[in-house]
């Protein structure tokens, strides 16, 4: 079972102008995904 290695959170804004949080998650294995 993968670990997560990492987590980095950002605020960005969204295609509304309105402020969102995106993070990006980095697993053990290299592998990585990003979410907002």
């Amino acid at each position: 079972m993968e670990k997560i290695a990492k987590i980095v959170g950002r605020e960005v804004i969204d295609s509304r102008g309105n402020p969102t949080v995106e993070a990006d998650v980095f697993l053990d294995s290299g592998a990585w995904g990003r979410a907002a």
